[in-house]
């Protein structure tokens, strides 16, 4: 799934750029997607590696924060040494300090990161209060949104990440028609919002309960796998490459209707057993899908950098330089990390294998 995986930030990466004049599959959709791939992977982990839900809690806390806190620092040096972001900057910090209440929930969600897609249906008053908004207001002169409070607004995602982390150990337990019932039931849900007065790609995209279907579709592709597995590891390596084909040249396909991304949700849910299969022991492979989360997560440092400061080749500085600082991200933090996160699941699992062991394993 690297490729794939690497293929979907990047896609991020370019609906972020203006200066691309070139898109592949949008960048909320590709996210979307993101939390399809993420449900697979869960069930996949708890189905066979984690065993101890409170080590599964730890890990997944342990792969995401160190990379985002790194982020927030060098964001922060980036604002108030340099001007340079584009979503947030010493003035508007000054308009949110005003207000007592905003600044407690700015604090706790540059932090913690749970909530952080609620900001998004909230505006900034001139006196830093907060304002509920359903309209799904983008920001302009006169209007400062909820999430440019963050200083890495695009960890808004991982906020339902880690929602959908809280559960998946549960879900996991369940039967495939537990999972297929809450699919069906946020589907609904999601559906429903086209009869409220609220805006309803926030509505679809910003709210928990509503994308927690696509996390689940993961979990069902996961029961597909032992069927994937009797099929050669030729037809997980055409459907990747068409896979691959259909993100880059999604602009091209003039999918403008949003009922066409149940199409996407679709493909991707049928599509990811098969490209796991192919490539799971590929290790070139996993290292280019490990360069996602940072690509992701380094995009709009140096998208800002390139906006504010408007070097020459900016489109290029801005695509070869969030590559350039995911793999130093990847070398210095992820992979050292990762390392460690692995010892301790399989110090884990050698403890419970272990004679008597089973009188104290979790169930």
């Amino acid at each position: 799934m690297g490729m794939v995986r690497v293929a979907l930030a990047m896609a991020v990466v370019l609906s972020h750029l203006p200066l691309a004049s070139y898109k592949f599959l949008s960048g909320g959709l590709a996210v979307q997607v993101f939390f399809i791939i993420s449900g697979f992977y869960m069930a996949l982990v708890l189905d066979g590696k984690y065993r101890d839900v409170g080590l599964f809690y730890s890990n997944r806390l342990l792969r995401l924060f160190p990379t985002y806190f790194v982020m927030v620092g060098l964001t922060a040096i980036a604002v108030y040494a340099f001007n340079g972001s584009v979503t947030i900057d010493p003035t508007l910090v000054d308009r949110i300090l005003q207000d007592p209440v905003t600044t407690a929930v700015m604090a706790i969600e540059n932090v913690v990161m749970a909530g952080q897609e609620m900001l998004f249906w909230f505006s900034i008053d001139d006196s830093g209060g907060l304002v509920f908004d359903s309209r799904g207001p983008l920001p302009d002169e006169t209007t400062v949104v909820g999430w440019q409070g963050l200083f890495v607004p695009q960890a808004w995602s991982l906020s339902m990440e880690l929602m959908f982390y809280a559960l998946a150990p549960f879900l996991a337990r369940a039967g495939w028609k537990w999972i297929a019932a809450i699919c069906a039931a946020s589907i609904a849900l999601r559906l429903g919002g086209a009869f409220l007065n609220v805006d309803y790609l926030l509505w679809q995209g910003r709210f928990f309960p509503t994308a927690l279907f696509l996390f689940l579709l993961g979990m069902l592709a996961h029961k597909a796998l032992p069927f994937a597995a009797t099929l050669p590891k030729g037809t997980g390596w055409i459907v990747a490459l068409a896979t691959l084909a259909f993100i880059v040249t999604f602009p091209l396909l003039g999918w403008t209707d949003v009922r066409m991304r149940w199409v996407v949700y679709a493909i991707f849910f049928v599509t990811t057993p098969f490209i796991f299969h192919a490539f799971k022991d590929n290790a070139i492979d996993r290292w280019i899908g490990d360069l996602s989360y940072p690509i992701y997560m380094t995009q709009l440092f140096v998208i800002g950098f390139v906006l504010t400061k408007e070097p020459p080749f900016g489109m290029w500085i801005g695509i070869f330089g969030t590559i350039a600082m995911s793999v130093l991200i990847l070398l210095l933090i992820d992979h050292p990390l990762d390392r460690w996160r692995q010892s301790r699941a399989h110090a884990k699992r050698e403890t419970a294998a272990a004679p008597g062991a089973a009188t104290v394993a979790p169930l």
